[in-house]
């Protein structure tokens, strides 16, 4: 009776542990199920081959797309549509630049040359590259200004900005654009200190007013 009665006690005490152990593992799956977030391959009808988007990344494809289809939208506006790009921009923009970015579309809607003449601002693509170290996108191209005789004006301009998946969606956290086709790249920036001193420069500036 009493080596019954022990190995009894051995065994419940097996399964007691087995117990635990087993909670344990259903425990952790559970956290792993809640706190995962499924990746989708997507094929855009823009893109010719799959591209995958995750939680919190995605393939370079997908932000050079992205970035194209944003500098497209904010650089090609007229007095009719300057609203309805400013509005549109706000679910593509972190809530930290929008003010800045909406403020200046809104001012270029207000000119008096602008609204008055039907002039219109439009922008060419040319080129696209994304720097995966910096997470930012650059898009190369003509940006032609045109007033209502017909008088154009034209320059190389790149648009510049860091785009980061927040939730499986794109967002730009940081936009600027300047003249020329060279993108300022962080091999560009090494190699261009006093412009590099300038941008941050720039940066803190922006981030004081906001």
């Amino acid at each position: 009776m009493k080596s019954t009665w022990e190995a009894a006690n051995k065994g419940a005490s097996m399964m007691l542990m087995s117990n635990v152990v087993l909670a344990l593992a259903v425990g952790a799956l559970v956290v792993d199920k809640m706190s995962a977030h499924e990746r989708l391959v997507l094929v855009p009808p823009y893109i010719d081959k799959a591209v995958k988007v995750g939680w919190k990344a995605a393939d370079a494809e997908y932000m050079k797309s992205f970035g194209l289809y944003f500098a497209t939208l904010a650089a090609n506006v007229s007095p009719k549509n300057v609203t309805f790009v400013a509005d549109s921009l706000s679910g593509m923009v972190t809530s930290r630049i929008y003010p800045q970015v909406r403020k200046q579309l809104l001012v270029l809607a207000e000119d008096p040359v602008f609204k008055t003449t039907g002039g219109s601002v439009r922008f060419e693509p040319d080129r696209v590259m994304f720097e995966s170290d910096s997470s930012k996108v650059f898009v190369m191209g003509n940006l032609t200004t045109q007033n209502a005789g017909g008088r154009q004006e034209s320059e190389a301009v790149t648009y510049e900005m860091r785009v980061e998946m927040h939730a499986g969606r794109p967002v730009v956290d940081a936009l600027t654009h300047y003249s020329g086709n060279q993108p300022h790249t962080l091999k560009w920036l090494e190699s261009n200190p006093k412009a590099a001193e300038g941008t941050k420069a720039a940066a803190q500036v922006k981030d004081t007013e906001q």
